[in-house]
């Protein structure tokens, strides 16, 4: 057992996870991976290590089906499967009689690693007692003691499992018919291909994670005049609100790119020179695809939750009160943190991140 992040399997698992034979034997890993877009990206390169380690098994990764796009059929997963379903949420119930149908559902798999928070083990032992062979569960969230970027929290199970790390960057891979999307979009969008082309999200999956709309406002003005630049605008479910008072305030033609499915949306980004964005699951899958990256960061820790990518700078200038935890960052009306983050810092970091 490891004391933070426990492992519920043998004690001599280690031992199996090296032997040759052990490792040919695996033909099934469930890895169940429950979270948002940025949560999937951030465990990119651990399910990749493991995907790399068990080269002849298949991998299903259950989790929001839609946040697994990126992942189903290209490379990390053979199969992905919903956790928000019955079934499932069945699995958290304590001393769980488990059907027959549970039963030939998960006795398939040789080994399940479950991302999940599991204080007490119920999810684990209901696992276990559907007949999987080997269960590890990790906790999802580093210690509250434990400063460590969140990609090095997942990357520590490698570590613990001994299998070797491939790399500390979480990678996207898109088809043709996405890169032929992502092409097609930009020549029926932008009538000079030959200008910078940005894409902008002005929204998060938190209010005080945002940058003021006024800003975003008068950044894509100051591009527009000052660089020539080609914007559009990322827009997910819950960004219509800000995107609509993006546009009045700019009151000039504004291209968006409205609830795409994340591997187009990817082979949309993938196409842009730049991206400028909170802290959000958009812009992990930016850093993911590639493109340059400014990340605007306030209420949350950059040195826990920025992505990770070649070529990704994070505008943060802490005070007294940054970063907070999500008690005192829900009820923060003032938000100084983002509001000392001005557009001439933004623009003066556009203008060296574009030398790329």
């Amino acid at each position: 057992m490891v004391k933070d992040n426990p492992i519920y399997s043998p004690a001599d698992f280690k031992t199996f996870i090296l032997n040759p034979d052990f490792r040919s034997s695996i033909k099934h890993i469930l890895i169940v991976r429950p979270g948002a877009i940025g949560d999937v990206i951030v465990t990119l390169p651990t399910i990749g290590a493991i995907r790399k380690h068990f080269h002849n098994a298949r991998i299903e990764i259950m989790g929001y089906t839609s946040f697994l796009e990126i992942t189903n059929g290209r490379f990390y997963a053979d199969k992905v499967s919903r956790f928000d379903q019955a079934d499932v949420a069945a699995l958290f119930v304590k001393n769980y009689e488990m059907p027959v149908h549970l039963t030939r559902r998960f006795n398939v798999f040789d080994i399940v690693i479950s991302f999940v928070s599991d204080k007490e083990q119920i999810f684990t032992e209901n696992l276990k007692n559907a007949g999987a062979r080997h269960v590890i569960n990790y906790n999802p969230f580093p210690c509250d003691k434990e400063r460590i970027h969140i990609v090095d929290h997942f990357l520590k199970l490698l570590d613990l499992l001994n299998i070797p790390r491939l790399n500390n960057f979480p990678k996207i891979f898109l088809c043709d018919e996405e890169i032929r999307f992502g092409d097609k979009y930009i020549k029926d969008n932008i009538a000079n291909l030959k200008k910078m082309l940005v894409a902008i999200h002005p929204g998060s999956g938190s209010r005080q994670k945002c940058w003021p709309v006024e800003r975003f406002a008068e950044l894509i003005t100051r591009l527009n005049d000052e660089m020539d630049a080609q914007i559009f605008i990322v827009s997910g479910p819950a960004d219509s609100e800000i995107v609509e008072s993006l546009k009045t305030l700019v009151k000039r033609r504004i291209i968006v790119a409205d609830q795409f499915p994340l591997p187009k949306l990817a082979a949309v980004i993938k196409r842009c020179n730049l991206f400028i964005g909170n802290d959000s699951g958009i812009m992990h899958l930016t850093a993911a695809v590639g493109t340059p990256t400014i990340g605007i960061f306030g209420a949350t820790d950059p040195e826990v939750w920025a992505p990770r990518g070649e070529h990704v700078k994070i505008l943060f200038n802490k005070v007294r009160c940054s970063p907070c935890v999500q008690d005192v960052r829900r009820n923060c009306f003032s938000q100084i943190c983002m509001g000392n983050i001005t557009v001439e810092n933004v623009i003066h970091e556009i203008k060296n991140v574009y030398r790329y």
